[in-house]
C-alpha cells in the first residue's frame, strides 16, 4: 500500500515539471516568434521587415521620463532664412553734377551730405568769363540776324554751346528777349532724393568736368546682407522675399532678390546679397538696420518634430508608438529641416505616432535590454535609399 502511494507522488510530480517546462518553452517561443513591424518607403514599396526593439512602458513611467508623442502629418516646410541687412543707396540712381566750363562758385544752395533736394532745385551759382563772352557773342548773332532778314534765326551753333555750359532752354529765350547778360548762372538739381557728397565750397574756382556734388535718387533703396555659403546654396535671384525695418516701424516689404555677388572678405568666402525696395515716401534713409527674410526652398511630403529623430553613427531613428501603447525604434531617412520641423523622406506613414521628446531616455533603455545594435537595421537603411533611386 505504501509503495502504491510513493508511485502515485511521484506520478503527480513529474506531471508537474512536465507542465512548467511546457509553460516555459510557450513563453520562449511567443517571445521569440513575436511580429516584428516592417518599414515602408513613402513611395509605397514594401521594404522587407526587419527587427525592431520593442519597450512597453506605463503611464506613470512616460510622465515620470517626460516622454511626450506627436502625430506624424502630411505637409509643406520651407527654410527660411533671417538675414542682417543694412539699407544703401541704389548707385542705378545715382547722379553727379559737374562744372562744365572753368569757373568760381559765387553761392551755394546745398552745402551737407544727407540733405534732401528736388528735382530742378537751385543747387549752385557760379560766374564763369568764358560763358559772359559766349553769350554777348549769342546776342550780337541774333542782332545781326533779326537786322538782316527781317525775321528770327538764332545762330544754332552758339545757343547749342550754351546748352552745353550748363544754361536752360528758358534762359538762353529770356538771353535773346531781354538783351541781360547772367553773370552768375544759377545750376539745378537732375533729380530729386538725397545728396551724398559736396566737394565745392564758395570762392572756390572749379575746372571743366570737376564733379561738385554727388546725388542719388531715394525713390527706392538697396537693401544688402551678407550670407555665408551654407545659406546661399538655398537661394537664387528671382526668389520672393521681405524686408522688416525695426527702425520705421511698418510693416514688412515684399520684394525679390535682385542679385547675389560671391565675394571675399577677411579670408572667408561670403556672398553679398541683395534686394530692391520702393521708398515713395522717401520715410527710409541709407544706413538704416534691416532685417532680410528669404524663404529659400520648401518640401512636402511627412512632417515631424525636429526632436523626434535620433542621429548617431548608425544613421537616423525614431520612436513609433505601437497600438499595444509600447514603443519601437525605426530607422527613417530625413530631409529638409525648418524651425522645430523635419521632413521624413522615408520610413514614417501619416497618422503614426512618434515620441517627440525623450526618445534618448526610450533608447538608453533600450540598449541596457539589448545592446548597441538593431538587428536588420543596415540592411533596412540600404533597402530604403534603393527605393528612392
Amino acid at each position: 500500500m505504501k509503495a502504491y502511494n510513493l508511485r502515485i507522488v511521484q506520478s503527480v510530480i513529474l506531471t508537474l515539471m512536465l507542465v512548467m517546462f511546457s509553460c516555459k518553452s510557450g513563453q520562449e517561443e511567443k517571445t521569440s516568434g513575436a511580429p516584428v513591424e516592417a518599414a515602408s518607403v513613402t513611395s509605397g514599396t514594401p521594404v522587407e521587415a526587419a527587427a525592431v526593439s520593442h519597450i512597453m512602458l506605463s503611464d506613470a513611467q512616460l510622465q515620470l521620463a517626460n516622454i511626450s508623442t506627436a502625430v506624424a502629418r502630411t505637409g509643406t516646410i520651407g527654410q527660411e532664412l533671417s538675414l542682417t541687412a543694412v539699407l544703401k543707396v541704389n548707385e542705378q540712381s545715382a547722379a553727379t553734377v559737374s562744372s562744365r566750363v572753368p569757373g568760381r562758385i559765387e553761392k551755394l544752395y546745398y552745402r551737407n551730405t544727407g540733405e534732401t533736394v528736388r528735382k530742378g532745385d537751385k543747387l549752385y551759382e557760379f560766374f564763369s568769363e568764358e560763358l559772359v563772352t559766349l553769350q554777348r557773342e549769342y546776342m550780337r548773332l541774333e542782332s545781326n540776324n533779326y537786322n538782316f532778314s527781317a525775321r528770327y534765326e538764332p545762330s544754332l551753333a552758339v545757343r547749342e554751346k550754351l546748352q552745353r555750359m550748363g544754361m536752360t532752354e528758358l534762359q538762353i529765350q529770356q538771353l535773346a528777349a531781354d538783351s541781360k547778360l547772367l553773370f552768375t548762372l544759377p545750376i539745378y538739381s537732375p533729380v530729386s532724393g538725397k545728396i551724398r557728397s559736396v566737394n565745392v565750397s564758395e570762392g572756390e574756382y572749379v575746372e571743366d568736368g570737376q564733379i561738385l556734388f554727388e546725388l542719388a535718387d531715394d525713390i527706392n533703396l538697396w537693401v544688402e546682407a551678407l550670407a555665408y555659403p551654407y545659406d546661399t546654396r538655398f537661394i537664387r535671384p528671382g526668389m520672393h522675399a521681405e524686408v522688416l525695418i525695426p527702425s520705421a516701424g511698418q510693416a514688412p516689404i515684399k520684394c525679390k532678390i535682385d542679385f547675389i555677388n560671391p565675394s571675399f572678405e577677411n579670408g572667408k568666402n561670403i556672398s553679398l546679397v541683395r534686394v530692391i525696395i520702393n521708398n515713395p515716401g522717401r520715410t527710409l534713409h541709407p544706413g538704416m538696420l534691416a532685417i532680410l527674410k528669404v524663404r529659400a526652398e520648401t518640401g512636402h511630403g511627412v512632417v515631424i518634430p525636429a526632436s523626434a529623430v535620433m542621429r548617431n553613427n548608425g544613421g537616423e531613428r525614431v520612436w513609433v508608438r505601437e497600438a499595444c501603447g509600447g514603443f519601437s525604434v525605426r530607422p527613417v531617412i530625413s530631409g529638409m529641416q525648418a524651425g522645430d520641423s523635419i521632413l521624413i523622406v522615408s520610413g514614417l506613414k501619416e497618422s503614426e505616432i512618434v515620441a517627440s521628446s525623450g526618445v534618448y531616455l526610450l533608447d538608453s533603455e533600450r540598449i541596457l535590454k539589448q545592446g548597441p545594435g538593431i538587428p536588420g537595421e543596415t540592411e533596412l537603411v540600404k533597402t530604403t535609399v534603393a527605393g528612392l533611386n
